[in-house]
């Protein structure tokens, strides 16, 4: 995680109505593959406001655990109702009010050659968006050690041997 520079500090993000909205960047995570992830303020204040609305107070404090899965995700899919432009990135985070692990989701959008975060919020089944449908979800990154069944996917060739 880096705090932009001068140039970096507001992106122009384009939303799903073709509008244009000027947005601050908090800061900036190198993801595993080495792409830049923006995280802007309406992009934090929105996951608030979404793990508010949901009851999910308890998982505020997770909110600043968001730069770790970025950059250390356990699985990173296409979201399969946007794979263009939508990938969601997953992660274990313990959650001491139920004291258990957690599948957390980050979505990020793919705009203009920009990525930002869009939401974050716990995965209940502990598999990834679009497990059930036919073909699954592409599989972008598997971390090593990782087996894509565990997630609800079919064996892939980024399957550790």
């Amino acid at each position: 995680m880096r705090y932009p520079e001068p140039e970096e500090e507001y992106i122009t993000i384009r939303d799903n109505r073709g509008r244009e909205r000027i947005q601050h960047v908090e800061y900036l995570v190198t993801d595993v593959q080495g792409d830049t992830i923006y995280v802007t303020d309406d992009g934090l204040a929105y996951i608030h406001d979404a793990l508010v609305r949901k009851g999910q107070e308890h998982l505020l404090d997770l909110i600043e655990r968001i730069p770790l899965i970025l950059s250390n995700p356990k699985i990173v899919v296409a979201d399969h109702l946007a794979p263009d432009d939508t990938l969601l990135y997953y992660g274990h985070l313990y959650i001491p009010e139920v004291r258990t692990q957690q599948l957390m989701c980050i979505v990020v959008k793919v705009r203009r050659g920009l990525r930002f975060v869009y939401n974050f919020f716990p995965q209940q089944s502990g598999k990834v968006k679009g497990y059930r449908e036919v073909p699954p979800p592409t599989i972008y990154y598997l971390a090593i050690g990782e087996r894509s069944r565990d997630y609800g996917l079919p064996g892939s060739e980024f399957q550790e041997e």
